[in-house]
């Protein structure tokens, strides 16, 4: 199914006006692109929205967005709407859903003269009758019926809450219970963009890997992506700004404030949760962003391995501090290139993040006593642990600690690294791990 039709006019399954919520902007996004985004992710190439009149405005909202590749029929209320004897996905205009939830709803089969209604048994309070389906469940407010169908009852005026229980009324409807994380319709009420963007960033907050990231660092980063998708900055462009931040520790690290360098670290580690953040808010999800977001990254890290061992140097004058920092960044280049290539034959993400799903591809393997050792200690190799950590290893024990530590680290990572060089030789390189 790749054929889709936008009701942006007439009236919903709850009675509601559906030409007043294409324009409304929540996100920075107004709902009649986010909605055309969404569906195409889901898998929808052919769009057909139905407005109340030819000379909507709606048009110039979708216009010059390299996002929106499908092919787009505007059609109005007073015209005869022509469609195909094929499966349509039929969403009303105020729709807030994922890609994932429309995808999982078009994985269905429909006779030609029947509809499916998405339906959700979970959300059964506040809803009108028309609403309610034979299972209990709410209306979703998408659906799916043949075109010649939609045809027939459009001839009579483009009114979900006429159409689809008049189809229920004569046995022609079938139900599918919803299946995604979230959804939402918007209403008349003057709080439902800010009600739908609450509901957006709960989610993304959601979609964090590890403890500390999810229940600490979030608390931090949504309030700043809250007030960075109202600014004109694309995550490429926060990516970096975070990372020059980043990039900071190493120079207090060198010259003699350890502490200092560790909390430009850490405020560079809470904020890179924003770029994704808003990403995902905003609908602008890319690989390419993935890498730009994962290569900066590597400044902030390259930036601490170089100042760490430059600033005990100066306070010590001990050479030991230069050589263990100079096999460090030996290390950390060598796992930065082959992880880059790994990413790249292997898996189908930019994200680096993804390099610590290679158990997948080794595993099946016999695994060495080092490499069980490694997994058990590997969570202290993500960042948004190691930075927070070495606040405290910089408090309390100085260049010293904070030396050894990576030290010891970059070498566990080395042997990590080399195994997984050996076992996946073994392997074809044909993208395994997806995103």
């Amino acid at each position: 199914m790749d054929h889709a039709i936008l009701v942006a006019t007439g009236t919903g399954i709850e009675d509601t006006d559906l030409s007043i919520y294409g324009s409304t902007v929540f996100g920075s996004l107004p709902q009649i692109k986010r909605l055309v985004i969404t569906a195409q992710r889901a898998g929808i190439t052919h769009f057909t929205i139905i407005t109340e009149d030819s000379n909507t405005t709606l048009k110039e909202l979708l216009a010059n967005d390299n996002r929106i590749e499908s092919d787009i029929n505007w059609t109005s209320i007073d015209k005869d709407i022509k469609l195909e004897s094929i499966p349509y996905l039929l969403v009303q205009s105020n729709l807030l859903t994922t890609p994932e939830t429309l995808s999982n709803f078009m994985d269905s089969e429909i006779n030609q003269n029947e509809i499916l209604i998405l339906t959700d048994t979970a959300k059964t309070k506040d809803f009108s009758a028309e609403e309610k389906s034979p299972n209990s469940g709410r209306a979703v407010g998408a659906f799916i019926a043949s075109g010649k169908l939609l045809e027939q009852y459009f001839s009579d005026g483009i009114s979900l809450n006429k159409i689809v229980p008049e189809l229920a009324e004569n046995g022609k409807a079938k139900y599918k219970e919803f299946s995604g994380k979230y959804w939402m319709r918007l209403s008349d009420d003057k709080d439902t963009p800010k009600k739908a963007e609450d509901l957006i960033f709960n989610y993304v907050g959601k979609t964090a890997t590890g403890w500390i990231s999810r229940n600490i660092n979030s608390k931090f980063s949504l309030p700043t992506s809250r007030l960075l998708v109202k600014t004109p900055l694309t995550p490429n462009m926060i990516s970096i700004g975070i990372n020059i931040i980043g990039s900071l520790c190493g120079i207090f690290y060198a010259i003699g404030h350890p502490v200092i360098g560790a909390l430009f670290m850490h405020i560079a580690t809470v904020l890179d949760r924003c770029d994704g953040e808003v990403a995902r808010v905003k609908l602008m999800e890319t690989k390419k962003g993935q890498w730009v977001d994962t290569v900066s990254d590597q400044f902030t890290v390259l930036s601490f391995l170089i100042g760490v061992p430059l600033g005990y140097y100066f306070v010590s004058n001990k050479p030991i501090a230069l050589i263990t920092g100079g096999i460090n960044v030996s290390i950390f280049l060598f796992f930065v290139f082959w992880s880059f290539y790994f990413l790249s034959r292997y898996t189908t993400s930019g994200s680096l993040v993804t390099y610590f799903e290679v158990d997948k591809l080794v595993e099946p393997q016999k695994t060495s006593f080092a490499r069980k050792i490694i997994k058990i200690v590997r969570p202290l190799g993500r960042r948004n642990v190691y930075s927070l950590a070495f606040i405290f290893i910089a408090i309390f024990g100085g260049y010293p600690w904070v030396l050894g530590i990576t030290t010891i680290a970059a070498i566990l990572f080395f042997i990590h690294s080399f195994e997984d060089i050996i076992k996946l030789r073994k392997i074809k390189p044909d993208k395994q791990i997806q995103e």
